[in-house]
């Protein structure tokens, strides 16, 4: 059973509880237009139900599993085993869909958005602001490509770091 919702800006817990806890749950929540940002809050709903979430691409993508209600879009999955497993992190905490709070041990916490692009650049760090706020850290999820010279020019502008994996964990250690 899917469950759909058209949130046009955030999609919040308050727009995903109601779906849970009343006998036959939605194994998947499904937002249209694709292009709403998820809270954090909703999808810690959403996972403990546990359901999956996204929009019409993932729920394609969850189709193909034998039980829908596990389906985690894989670039966050890995991301989020990356960083629990890294000895520098404490704790992490969803804030939107792209975005997490990373705590360190005896360190000042990180603000992580991810960006999936082949070629990270200036508008994509740009835009990553506009959409989600002050960042600490940009990680660029596509292993393929580079982050482009004006993309560490705007990183350095804004303050933060723009970075692939291998970058990323070693700044993890790093105040």
């Amino acid at each position: 059973m899917v469950a759909a919702i058209g949130v046009t800006d955030i999609v919040t817990d308050a727009h995903v509880s109601g779906f849970f806890g009343h006998g036959d749950n939605p194994q998947f929540v499904i937002n249209v237009p694709s292009s709403a940002i998820w809270a954090g809050s909703a999808i810690t709903v959403i996972h403990a139900a546990p359901a999956g979430f996204g929009g019409m691409g993932d729920l394609t993508r969850a189709s193909r599993l034998d039980d829908v209600s596990t389906y985690r879009f894989k670039n966050y999955q890995f991301i989020e085993n990356i960083l629990t497993q890294h000895q520098a992190v404490s704790k992490i905490t969803r804030l939107y869909d792209r975005v997490y709070l990373v705590s360190r041990c005896n360190m000042p916490d990180l603000t992580l958005v991810l960006i999936d692009a082949y070629e990270m650049s200036a508008e994509h760090l740009r835009n990553a602001y506009n959409r989600y706020g002050q960042f600490d850290v940009a990680y660029k999820t596509n292993s393929y490509g580079g982050i482009t010279t004006a993309a560490t020019e705007a990183a350095n502008s804004m303050g933060v770091g723009a970075y692939m994996l291998k970058q990323l964990i070693a700044r993890l250690y790093k105040p």
